[in-house]
């Protein structure tokens, strides 16, 4: 009878070695677990959000064509401006940013004492890079669609929106200061590349655009 236990033991021997180790038993295998991706790598969600703010802007009738028989004295006036923003991002530190604003711009020639009024849907266009966890640079093109324009001389205020070049291409460039996740500074400066005429086709000025611009943001 001895023998018999003894045998079974044995038999069963092989069976109990190759037995798993219970549930709650399991060996601490380091190096296995799966790691989070770092938060850098996460990917940032499109931003919307509306901006306001003023732009300061010169009509430079001497950069225009053909130049003015006398030098006409830089005269800059304040506008407003408001719109939406979309900023789409390019990585860790890029994004791009399209905003879409109603611009009023202001001017002056100061050779023929008339005042100038303009109403345009402005589009920059602009690539951001993260200088700083607050700070970016951005730079890129801005093309204007004339809305409304309207001229006063010796007391007389024309609408001349039809007698004005429609559209405007500018460059820009400047810096945004982000002060929290949802709000933002952000200082542009503008210089036009082509002419602006004003007039009928037998008697044209021409100017180009410059100045700079200054709009508070909130992203959401």
């Amino acid at each position: 009878m001895k023998h018999v236990l003894l045998l079974a033991g044995l038999c069963g021997l092989p069976t109990l070695l190759m037995a798993r180790p219970a549930t709650g038993l399991a060996s601490h295998r380091p190096g296995k677990q799966a790691l989070a991706p770092p938060a850098d790598e996460e990917r940032r969600p499109v931003l919307f959000g509306v901006k306001a703010g003023a732009n300061l802007m010169n009509m430079n009738f001497n950069r225009g064509y053909p130049r003015p028989a006398a030098p006409v004295a830089a005269s800059y006036r304040v506008g407003a401006v408001a719109g939406l923003t979309m900023r789409v991002p390019l990585g860790r530190k890029w994004a791009l940013e399209q905003d879409y604003l109603l611009a009023q711009i202001r001017g002056a020639n100061k050779n023929t004492d008339s005042q100038y009024n303009f109403a345009y849907l402005s589009l920059p266009l602009t690539v951001r890079y993260q200088v700083l966890s607050r700070l970016w640079v951005l730079a890129g093109p801005q093309f204007d669609l004339l809305i409304r324009a309207e001229q006063t001389a010796a007391g007389t205020t024309t609408n001349t929106t039809h007698d004005t070049e429609e559209r405007s291409i500018l460059s820009t460039a400047g810096v945004a200061v982000q002060f929290t996740d949802h709000l933002s500074l952000t200082a542009r400066y503008l210089r036009g590349f082509n002419h602006i005429g004003l007039g009928q086709r037998s008697s044209v000025e021409e100017f180009k655009y410059e100045g700079v611009q200054l709009t508070a943001g909130f992203e959401f």
